[in-house]
C-alpha cells in the first residue's frame, strides 16, 4: 500500500516531518491529485490574516480525493472559523488553537501556548525575578494591544483609576512601536534589545536574553512587580469561540490572578484545557453573560472589588490556584498532545479498507 501527503506550505510538512510520518509528499496540487496512491490525505495550514478562497476550494476538491483532509490553524478568527464550519464533513478534520463552543469535533493544536513557553522552559530563572506573592504599589497591569471593543470598554473605565493601574493600549496602531507614546507600549526594563529597524506588530521578532522570540511572548516582569493582578483582553470577543493566545500565557507564567475578557465562556473553555479560574475569591458569572457590554460591567464590577480589597489576603488566597495554572502551563506535553492525535488520525484512516 502506498500513501501521499500534500501540503500547502512549510507549516504541514513541518508537522509530517516532526510526527515522524512516512509516504510520498507533494506540494503541487495538480501532481498530487493525479499520482496513484492507495491512501491520500492532505495536511491544509491556514496562515492567519490572509484570504482564505484558494484554501476553501482546495479543501472542496481534496475531500473526495482524499482519504482525509487536515486543516490546522493556529489563527483563530471570525474567518477561520467560519471556514472550518462551512466544511465540515465525514472525512475532515480540524485541529484548531483553542475551543468552538458549536462544534465538539476538532481537536486542539495550542500553538501559542506550544511557542509561548519554549524560551522559558529553556530559561526558567529569568521568572524567579518575579514576586507573585508580595504586596504591590498598583492593583492591575492592563496591557491591551491594539484597538478592539471589548479593550475600549476596558480602558474607557480603568482611565478613571489611572493611579491603580498600568495600562497601555495602542491607539494608533500604523505608528512604529519604537515612536509610540509611554501610554501606548512599556519596554521591558532587562534583557532586552530593540531591534533598530521600525516595527508596528509585537510578533516581530526580537532579542530577549540572547534568545529570539516574538517581542509580544515576552512575560513584563517589570510590569507585574509593581501590580498584583492582570487583565487579560484576548485577542478575539466573539461568543461561539475561544482562542487562546500568548496574551494568556503570559498571566499564567507570572502566577497571577486574572480577568478574562473575551468571549462568553473564555473561562470556562479554559477549564477545559486544565487550568483552574478564581471563582469563590472573585464573582467569575461575567463568562456566562452573552452581551459583551453586559459581560464589561460585570468584569468592571470586579476590578472595582479588587481595588477595595487587602491584597494581600487574595495573594495568599490565589497560590494554590496559580501554582497549578502555572505548572499545567509549563509540563503539560502541549505538541505532544497534538502530535499523538495527528498520527492517530492519519493511521486510523490508513488501516481502514
Amino acid at each position: 500500500m502506498t500513501t501521499a501527503f500534500y501540503h500547502n506550505n512549510d507549516i504541514g510538512a513541518w508537522h509530517l516531518d516532526r510526527c515522524q510520518i512516512d509516504g510520498d509528499r507533494y506540494s503541487d496540487l495538480k501532481i498530487f491529485l493525479e499520482a496513484p496512491h492507495d491512501k491520500k490525505f492532505a495536511i491544509l495550514h491556514t496562515p492567519g490574516f490572509t484570504d482564505l478562497t484558494q484554501v476553501e476550494i482546495d479543501i472542496h476538491t481534496l475531500k473526495d480525493h482524499c482519504d482525509l483532509v487536515i486543516i490546522i490553524t493556529s489563527e483563530v478568527h471570525d474567518d477561520t472559523v467560519a471556514l472550518i464550519e462551512r466544511t465540515r464533513g465525514p472525512n475532515i478534520i480540524s485541529f484548531i488553537c483553542g475551543i468552538l463552543n458549536s462544534d465538539t469535533s476538532h481537536i486542539h493544536w495550542m500553538d501559542w501556548f506550544i511557542t509561548s513557553i519554549i524560551f522559558y522552559k529553556y530559561k526558567p530563572h529569568v521568572l524567579d525575578k518575579l514576586t507573585p506573592y508580595l504586596k504591590k504599589s498598583k492593583t492591575f497591569d492592563i496591557l491591551l494591544g491594539q484597538p478592539k471593543p471589548h479593550r475600549t470598554l476596558i480602558y474607557d473605565f480603568a482611565i478613571d483609576h489611572s493611579d491603580q493601574v498600568i495600562m497601555t493600549y495602542f491607539k494608533d496602531h500604523t505608528t512604529p512601536i519604537r515612536q509610540l507614546e509611554e501610554n501606548s507600549w512599556i519596554w521591558e526594563s532587562e534583557g532586552l534589545t530593540i531591534p533598530d529597524t521600525d516595527f508596528n506588530f509585537t510578533v516581530t521578532p526580537v532579542t530577549y536574553y540572547d534568545c529570539s522570540m516574538s517581542l509580544s511572548q515576552i512575560v513584563p516582569i517589570s510590569i507585574y512587580n509593581q501590580t498584583a493582578y492582570s487583565i487579560i483582553c484576548e485577542t478575539n470577543f466573539k461568543n461561539h469561540y475561544s482562542f487562546f493566545t500568548e496574551k494568556t500565557v503570559k498571566p499564567i507564567l507570572g502566577r497571577r490572578l486574572f480577568l478574562m475578557f473575551g468571549g462568553r465562556h473564555q473561562l470556562r473553555n479554559l477549564r477545559k484545557l486544565g487550568f483552574r479560574t478564581f471563582d469563590g475569591i472573585i464573582d467569575e458569572s461575567y463568562d456566562e453573560v452573552a452581551d459583551l457590554t453586559q459581560r464589561a460591567k460585570m468584569i468592571q464590577s470586579q476590578m472595582t472589588y479588587l481595588f477595595n480589597q487587602d491584597q494581600q489576603i487574595i495573594l495568599d488566597k490565589i497560590k494554590p490556584i496559580v501554582e497549578h495554572n502555572y505548572y499545567t502551563m509549563m509540563e503539560t506535553d502541549w505538541y505532544g498532545d497534538f502530535a499523538r492525535e495527528f498520527q492517530s488520525v492519519v493511521l486510523d484512516h490508513t488501516r481502514q479498507n
